[in-house]
């Protein structure tokens, strides 16, 4: 927990609901407009799948993706794909004036990271931020590497060895930008579903190891836990690691503008890819 004598303020946005170009659109948006550090928590409308940066498409079957009526975009930021549903989705916008913005990717990384693990243990989860020396072996598979969840990172958020935050991050030339996903159900495991037959063909063995690598805030606490609740303890948890106190805030009208602008060039990769 970081200490300090006096609270600065944070922004909070609750921006609910939106579809996948318009989520990534708001993030590179507040990447470039943000004054202050920014906590971010959002939905799909619909069920999306996103991948990173510099993945390749050519696992998915577009054609299962179409007839779901499921959505696919390109995020701003590295890492494999996530299917989006039952979850709360994360964005940390941290601009340069800030003096968080001078520390090295890792540390915010963990630091992020530990203000999220104090957010879910404020609803009941007892996490852990874990140091993986290694990739686990047991995904090598291009099946089992396409998927977020499969794989962890060198430091993962973990409820007894299972994986269940999913974080990428990319530093811009003015805010670093951290965005993830907290499984509140398992429909992280449909991904499988949507890829093409260009894989090893063990979907079924792929999907059960996923499922054993992984796990979710209802399944923890074996009962539903709601968005709102879930984005209310985060609030909690960032607040209380930084020593900070959240503005509730909306978009700007210079940022509408600019998602706007942004939305249709996401859209249209959306469109290229569908």
């Amino acid at each position: 927990m970081i200490h300090s004598q006096e609270k600065k303020i944070w922004r909070f946005l609750d921006t609910g609901h939106a579809a996948g170009a318009f989520n990534m659109a708001a993030d590179e948006t507040l990447a470039r407009q943000a004054s202050v550090p920014t906590l971010r928590v959002y939905r799909w409308q619909p069920f999306t799948i996103s991948i990173g940066y510099n993945q390749r498409l050519d696992e998915i079957d577009f054609r299962k993706v179409r007839q779901a009526g499921i959505g696919v975009v390109r995020r701003p930021t590295g890492g494999r794909a996530i299917f989006h549903a039952h979850e709360v989705t994360y964005s940390v916008i941290v601009p340069k004036r800030s003096g968080w913005f001078a520390k090295n990717s890792l540390e915010m990384y963990n630091h992020i990271s530990s203000a999220l693990v104090l957010g879910l243990r404020a609803a009941g989860v007892s996490v852990n931020l874990e140091k993986r020396a290694l990739p686990d072996p047991e995904f090598m598979s291009y099946d089992q590497k396409f998927a977020c969840f499969a794989t962890s990172a060198r430091y993962e958020i973990h409820y007894e060895s299972k994986k269940l935050v999913g974080s990428a991050q990319r530093r811009f030339e003015y805010a670093l930008l951290q965005h993830g996903s907290i499984l509140l159900g398992e429909q992280h495991l449909n991904l499988l579903d949507y890829l093409s037959t260009n894989g090893n063909g063990e979907r079924a063995k792929t999907r059960a190891e996923l499922a054993r690598k992984t796990v979710c805030v209802e399944t923890i606490l074996n009962r539903e836990v709601s968005y709102g609740e879930m984005c209310g303890c985060l609030k909690t948890g960032f607040e209380n690691y930084f020593q900070v106190q959240f503005k509730n805030g909306t978009f700007t009208t210079a940022e509408i503008n600019q998602i706007n602008q942004l939305k249709s060039n996401y859209a249209e990769m959306s469109r290229r890819m569908l």
